[in-house]
């Protein structure tokens, strides 16, 4: 199943804080997300915007492998580029190990559907994305290794 992560990367990602900053579009709050866990202030204010689903992505080191700063801002870079002319806003936010030893640049992106968010995840050639729908809890989804539709 192309959901599946190692262990290791699954426990990294499940000790990390996705961290959306203060925004309009999320209600002018900060939002901490956590791998499984609800998050009724974001489903609020996403509903007020009409909206249902939501994806959390970064391009920062792909592959699960730490990239030099440049390479990195250069991926995300783009990737906003993409979400924005794909009219995906976004809204910046940052994911955040809870020891502090890594972060990783990131961006809100309401509105978008699972299979939306794992393909621009996949492309990046990340290994999982966060994804959430209004009323749900925050679901990591594996990108690499999935079929394209």
């Amino acid at each position: 199943m192309c959901d599946e992560l190692p262990e290791a990367l699954r426990r990294a990602f499940q000790a990390t804080a996705y961290v959306i900053r203060a925004h309009p579009r999320v209600g002018d709050l900060k939002h901490v997300l956590r791998v499984g866990a609800p998050h009724p202030l974001l489903d609020a204010a996403l509903s007020a915007h009409g909206h249902a689903s939501w994806a959390f992505l970064t391009a920062w080191n792909p592959h699960a492998r730490a990239h030099p700063p440049r390479t990195n801002e250069r991926l995300q870079h783009t990737l906003r580029g993409l979400l924005e002319n794909g009219g995906h806003p976004c809204v910046p936010a940052v994911g955040v190990a809870d020891d502090r030893r890594w972060f990783e640049e990131s961006l809100f992106v309401p509105g978008m559907s699972r299979d939306e968010a794992r393909r621009t995840g996949a492309l990046f050639l990340q290994k999982a994305v966060l994804w959430g729908r209004v009323g749900g809890v925050a679901e990591l989804v594996g990108c690499l290794g999935c079929p394209s539709p």
